[in-house]
């Protein structure tokens, strides 16, 4: 059954003043809140592109998991075979932490040299060590990409060499960034070390935003022959975190410029605003077969509802309540049945998951088929009401609209 949408109301400005919206010249681009789930900016975000050195998150993401499991330790030492030491040591040319042939190396040093110093020979040894060979350690990267939740990316290798079947998106990257910060929260921190000591050799990060940009602590940066020059960066500053994912830029110097002022703006520009208080009801869905023609949904847990907006001109913004129907009976009180959505230039910006606020029982025999007459007829859960400006939510005393900062 098609979706049901319920427009709800649509933004004007809290604030006066014009504000122009945050712009990039990267041909893709993504720039997401994570403290709201609002993503501010979108362009080509789901269009494949080579993932260079974005394949060294997976193969780190990887790692950390066989510590945590306890696979591995940070003590277990990894031989550097002839095949790491020519593909990805100083024989190749490349970033490297320059790790002897045949010499053993304990693996928290080579994911060290793996996270700071983006070094090639420490991918492939962690590769070879943990599951014997480059292409079965490939293997274990698809399948962990596609477990945690990695939609339309593929890897064909633990560095991110060139490759024309490899791929990624920029919404696989968020979701990648954001599984990592979480669920590994200790290992996070190796991305903001400055700099790795090792064999006598000092190396810096290679990600220098976390030097120069107030409030970054990772990730990655990248680099393509065809799709140019590309970053993940994620800053947390005060009670927000942004995380911002761009590829295809054509130097260097448009790539920094743009990401410094992507992630000033995204905290100068933008501010957290709570739309609906806790527990508030957001609208009613319609309910087939039940001894209730309809049921109030409030946001999942009863949680505020908040989104990151511009503080100027939101005039563009649009709210509307989306869900399969009809919903049938019964109904528990705190079941998922519906969705806010939030769209930008029809482009979805956030969604936040609904759930009923009161149980709906099956209605009797008559409540059945009185239903099911209707929808035969009339189509009742396609029906839609009118909207309502933020105003007008604010004299009704059901919306907040209050800056959080």
């Amino acid at each position: 059954m098609r979706g049901f949408l319920l427009p709800l109301l649509l933004f004007a400005a809290l604030m006066p003043g014009p504000s122009v919206a945050l712009e990039s010249v990267a041909p893709r681009v993504a720039l997401h809140d994570e403290t709201t789930g609002s993503l501010l900016i979108a362009k080509d975000e789901d269009k494949p592109f080579a993932p260079a050195n974005f394949a060294k998150l997976v193969t780190a993401a990887i790692v950390f998991e066989a510590l945590q499991t306890g696979e591995v330790t940070e003590a277990t030492l990894y031989p550097i075979s002839e095949h790491a030491w020519r593909t990805g040591g100083a024989p190749a040319r490349v970033t490297t932490m320059f790790a002897a042939v045949k010499s053993f190396v304990p693996v928290g040093d080579l994911l060290r040299g793996l996270v700071v110093d983006y070094a090639n020979d420490a991918a492939i040894a962690l590769a070879e060590g943990l599951t014997g060979s480059e292409a079965a350690f490939t293997d274990r990267m698809n399948a962990y990409a596609a477990r945690v939740g990695l939609k339309n990316s593929h890897f064909t290798s633990p560095t991110g060499y060139p490759d024309p079947q490899a791929k990624t998106t920029l919404s696989d990257m968020l979701v990648l960034a954001g599984h990592i910060r979480t669920t590994y929260p200790d290992r996070y921190a190796l991305y903001s070390q400055p700099e790795f000591l090792w064999n006598k050799i000092n190396q810096t990060n290679k990600t220098r935003f976390v030097k120069e940009l107030a409030g970054v602590d990772g990730m990655m940066l990248a680099f393509d022959e065809a799709d140019g020059f590309g970053a993940l960066l994620s800053a947390d500053r005060g009670d927000r975190r942004v995380t911002v994912v761009a590829s295809g830029y054509t130097s260097l110097a448009d790539r920094d410029k743009d990401l410094k002022a992507l992630i000033d703006g995204a905290f100068s520009e933008y501010g957290r605003f709570e739309i609906y208080p806790s527990g508030a009801e957001i609208g009613r869905v319609k309910v087939f077969g039940g001894n209730m023609p309809d049921v109030p949904v409030i946001s999942a847990g009863g949680a505020p509802v908040n989104l990151t907006l511009p503080t100027g001109d939101r005039s563009k913004f649009r709210l509307t309540v989306v869900y399969d129907g009809p919903v049938s009976a019964p109904i528990t009180r705190g079941m998922p049945i519906a969705r806010l959505e939030v769209r930008v230039d029809n482009r979805l910006y956030q969604s936040v998951p609904l759930a009923a606020a009161a149980d709906v029982a099956r209605g009797e025999i008559r409540d059945r088929a009185l239903d099911g007459f209707t929808e035969m007829f009339a189509g009742w859960w396609y029906k839609t009401i009118g909207s309502i400006s933020i105003e007008d939510i604010v004299n009704l005393g059901a919306l907040r609209g209050r800056h959080q900062g």
